[in-house]
């Protein structure tokens, strides 16, 4: 354990069962890495449509309740791990803008919670939670309300072509975790019918090699920084978001490459795998900025 940590974990606390448990998580991953940790809690007077001399009393209790809830959280952080530097803020600005004033100055990660179920199954990331993801500078965590399912299950990345920059971090991750590395890589085939894929043996064989040794040559520098890290790979034929999810059920953590970019509306602009990974998976979910 570093006796100065240079780095820092950010994670963004509020008052909901889901931000804890990120709060919990970024605790844990802090003392792996030996950063601080640093917690950030948005309030704000801007909802309150009051005269301006009730709103300064209320604006002074209300900061004064934002703040011991905050001091509560870092000191049930400090209690948990006592060796661990907890650094609590209040944002004065928007959660989002806050979050990432934080993560520009020597943060290493920004974490924040995932929602849980809404009516139709399907998961909620939250405006916060997805303006982080889609805008911060260093990886950003989101974790899910389950928390992680298992922390020595391996750590899943998920590796597109030409693609590094995920791959240092998931290395990095699983060593410092002592767990195995699993390195999904997946490839599609032209479709004649939608639904259906028919690839004759020749050409899946010929391109099931070429992904193969395309993929190798992107882990060989982080093999080679990291050799006590056990890896397995695998290539597969289909949508990456499929076998990266399916792959996450007894991850520790799973890492995936944002590709920011314009994407379709009501969308988030990190491309289509990490979106669907990042709502579907189920354990935390890191994305490696470009």
């Amino acid at each position: 354990m570093n006796t100065s940590p240079t780095e820092a974990v950010v994670v963004g606390l509020d008052t909901s069962d889901n931000s804890r448990v990120a709060l919990e998580w970024a605790a844990d991953e802090a003392r792996l890495r030996g950063a601080v940790l640093r917690i950030g809690h948005s309030w704000s007077m801007q909802a309150y449509r009051l005269p301006e001399a009730y709103k300064r009393d209320i604006a002074e209790e209300s900061r004064k309740a934002a703040w011991r809830f905050l001091e509560g959280a870092a000191e049930d952080m400090r209690k948990r791990h006592p060796e661990l530097k907890v650094e609590p803020e209040l944002i004065e600005e928007a959660a989002i803008d806050g979050l990432l004033r934080m993560a520009a100055a020597d943060t290493s990660l920004v974490v924040t919670g995932r929602r849980g179920l809404n009516p139709f199954l399907t998961f909620l990331l939250g405006s916060v939670s997805e303006g982080v993801v889609a805008h911060t500078p260093v990886p950003a965590v989101l974790v899910p309300i389950e928390g992680a399912p298992d922390p020595d299950g391996p750590v899943v990345v998920g590796v597109a072509a030409g693609e590094p920059e995920p791959i240092e971090f998931a290395f990095a991750e699983a060593g410092r975790r002592g767990v195995p590395l699993k390195v999904v890589r997946t490839w599609m085939y032209p479709q004649a019918f939608p639904g259906y894929i028919a690839v004759p043996p020749q050409d899946q064989a010929q391109r099931q090699s070429e992904e193969a040794s395309e993929l190798e040559e992107l882990l060989a520098p982080s093999r080679a920084a990291h050799p006590d890290v056990a890896v397995s790979v695998q290539v597969e034929l289909g949508l990456a978001e499929e076998f990266i999810v399916n792959a996450s059920t007894d991850a520790s953590l799973v890492v995936v490459g944002a590709h920011r970019k314009h994407t379709r509306r009501f969308s988030l602009p990190i491309g289509r795998v990490p979106h669907r990974v990042l709502h579907l998976a189920h354990a935390p979910v890191a994305v490696v900025p470009h």
